[in-house]
């Protein structure tokens, strides 16, 4: 791990995971720039840190946390990480740790995962993506997506996506969104909504 943190996918959302070898500055950083880039996409959600060896005391866990919460992002940490791994892997034990690329998904370029997947910037129309689980983009779907159960992004482009066989044929117009959308069967449809809202984005 070179990054001074990595952002992973689980079952439970997302989870930034410290690196040891980094310093705390660094790490407030490299936090601030992510969630300046991607605001749109944290707004309204919750991370939860894994100090992975990091030692953080009341008052770099209090700067974290007021670094989130100026994001509108609800800060977590992980506590008992061990016992809780366990836990997990006992509850969901097909549900291995995501795919993380921290960079956009040029054309050419695949990932094909058996657990959940996510792209920190854009999948461009010639890239593909392939899961049996989960789909968060920090950015907007041009290429092609098949996920297992939901799609998350902040533009919906695709030339081609499907949620657990079904697919989408619906074009929008929106290059960007204010909040990141959600794509999800309801009714045996693929839907758009706002994350965290009922109403989906288009009448089918």
């Amino acid at each position: 791990m070179e990054k001074p943190a990595l952002f992973r996918g689980t079952g439970e959302g997302i989870t930034m995971v410290l690196n040891p070898n980094a310093q705390f500055h660094e790490i407030l950083e490299f936090l601030k720039g992510i969630l300046e880039e991607r605001k749109t996409f944290f707004s309204g959600g919750a991370v939860t840190v894994d100090p992975n060896g990091v030692p953080l005391g009341e008052s770099e866990i209090n700067l974290v946390k007021e670094l989130f919460q100026n994001f509108g992002v609800e800060f977590k940490l992980k506590g008992g990480i061990e016992l809780h791994k366990k836990e997990e892997l006992e509850a969901v034990p097909e549900n291995k740790e995501a795919v993380v690329i921290q960079q956009t998904l040029r054309s050419g370029q695949c990932v094909n995962s058996q657990g959940n997947v996510v792209i920190l910037g854009d999948v461009n129309e010639g890239a593909e993506i392939n899961t049996t689980k989960n789909v968060y983009i920090f950015g907007i779907i041009r290429g092609i997506v098949n996920a297992g159960d939901h799609i998350v992004s902040l533009g919906f482009q695709p030339l081609r996506m499907t949620i657990n066989g079904i697919q989408f044929d619906e074009k929008f117009v929106e290059k960007t969104y204010r909040k990141p959308r959600i794509a999800q069967v309801v009714n045996g449809k693929i839907v758009i909504k706002i994350l965290g809202e009922k109403k989906s984005l288009r009448r089918k």
